[in-house]
């Protein structure tokens, strides 16, 4: 039996629309399942939690980037077969699975699908599936939210731009790979199960999620022009061609910096040491074909709606949930 939780929140509010959708789509299958929606912040981490703990061995994620990070935390290890109905506001992680646009078309491409794999990353003891860091690219998503008031859209992101380029400073980290530690003067770092942060910024480009590695990008520290620079090739996934940026595989590395604010799966959190450790192969997922790279003016064009979306009144991932019920 599928056990569906939704966040009808999700989208600023489209998650209540597609829910409905899946729920009708099921009972047209003849597929059965039971269901919940989410109340509140960290609510779907606590239906996770009590659904393997029941013996749920299927459980199908209704909503955006939030939702999932929020589920993912709550199994802590026990991990399911997972279906994702994407309807957030920037689904970063799904974009690499390539499934329909259509988030009730790509459930049910994902139950007709080929059984695969997934591997997880913890962040200490936390766990992620996309990308996490920390630099130039986190503390513009910080400013962004400080002028929110002067407008939606893309502007809150263009004054965060300027803004981050006024205070910035690299992060002087220590970085830990293969038992050696180096210290490091860095504008970013990125470790990536998945591709795609920001909603819809390639900040890990080559990163898969079931080749039992991290992908790892870390820039240099850059003068003013050269972020500037970085940025212009940051949404396309081109900026790893740029000198000064490394970009190498691994199943663990740490960073040591105190005061950092990383990014972990769309949530700020501060923190002064991250060891990363993947875990390979740790879900399951059903998919049509091999995972996908989007083209260029594809990630622009999806990128500029999304931010867009994004600066719309509350009421998206996590925010003012409604009641539960049991289907």
């Amino acid at each position: 039996m599928l056990y569906v939780i939704a966040n009808e929140t999700a989208g600023s509010g489209a998650g209540a629309a597609v829910f409905r959708r899946v729920c009708e789509m099921l009972r047209e299958k003849g597929i059965p399942f039971r269901a919940d929606t989410t109340e509140a912040p960290g609510h779907a981490a606590r239906l996770a939690d009590a659904a393997v703990r029941a013996g749920e061995t299927e459980i199908v994620c209704l909503g955006g980037d939030g939702t999932i990070s929020e589920i993912v935390n709550g199994l802590a290890g026990r991990f399911v077969t997972l279906y994702f109905v994407p309807c957030g506001t920037g689904n970063d992680f799904v974009r690499v699975l390539d499934l329909p646009k259509d988030p009730v078309e790509a459930l049910a491409a994902q139950l007709s699908g080929t059984p695969g794999t997934i591997d997880v990353g913890m962040l200490n003891d936390r766990y992620f599936l996309n990308v996490s860091g920390s630099g130039f690219d986190v503390e513009v998503l910080r400013q962004a939210v400080r002028f929110r008031r002067f407008g939606k859209g893309l502007l809150p992101y263009l004054l965060g731009i300027f803004a981050a380029l006024k205070n910035f400073r690299a992060l002087p980290v220590e970085i830990t790979l293969d038992g050696k530690t180096e210290k490091k003067d860095v504008t970013i770092f990125s470790v990536g199960n998945g591709c795609w942060f920001g909603g819809g910024m390639k900040a890990v480009p080559h990163a898969r999620p079931d080749d039992g590695l991290f992908d790892v990008v870390i820039a240099d520290q850059f003068t003013r022009p050269q972020i500037l620079k970085m940025l212009m090739k940051f949404i396309p996934g081109k900026h790893t061609t740029l000198p000064g940026i490394r970009e190498f595989r691994c199943s663990e590395i740490t960073f040591r910096c105190p005061g950092m604010v990383l990014d972990v799966d769309g949530e700020l959190i501060p923190m002064d040491e991250a060891c990363y450790r993947i875990l390979p192969a740790a879900a399951r997922n059903d998919r049509d074909g091999p995972f996908r790279s989007l083209s260029f003016r594809r990630y622009v064009l999806c990128w500029i709606k999304i931010q867009r979306t994004k600066m719309r009144p509350e009421g998206g991932v996590n925010d003012g949930q409604r009641m539960g019920k049991t289907l």
